[in-house]
Formats: C-alpha cells, sequence, structure tokens
C-alpha cells in the first residue's frame, strides 16, 4: 500500500504489536509526546536499531540478492 509521507509512521504504529508497541511506547515517553516530528526516515533506523542488527539485515539481503539471480 501507498501512504502519504506524512501518514507513513502513523500508519506503522497502527501495526505494532507486543514488543514493537512497548519500544513505541517508551519512545513517545522518551520524547516527551511530540512524535508528530518523527519523519519516516528516523522511524525506520530506530526501528531497525532496535529489532534488527546489521548482520542481519546483511544477511536477510543476501538472501533476497541470492533469490534474485
Amino acid at each position: 500500500m501507498k501512504y502519504p509521507e506524512d501518514q507513513k509512521v502513523q500508519c506503522a504504529v497502527f501495526m505494532l504489536t507486543d514488543r514493537g508497541t512497548a519500544w513505541w511506547e517508551t519512545t513517545e515517553r522518551i520524547l516527551g509526546g511530540d512524535v508528530g516530528q518523527i519523519t519516516w526516515q528516523q522511524f525506520k533506523e530506530s526501528f531497525y536499531a532496535k529489532f534488527f542488527s546489521a548482520n542481519l539485515r546483511d544477511a536477510k539481503r543476501q538472501k533476497f540478492l541470492n533469490l534474485a539471480r
């Protein structure tokens, strides 16, 4: 689905469950509730840093590239 850039964070947050929801609630508290200023890029970077190590991302990327061959 395509979402406008200014709605991507809101849509992603809506889909979070369990640990994702807990992470987001903590992030909201840290930012003092001012999460409307978070860009989609900032959200993705923070989310990936929390839930997907660089090694895991690299392994998944390589697996995908191997499928494309």
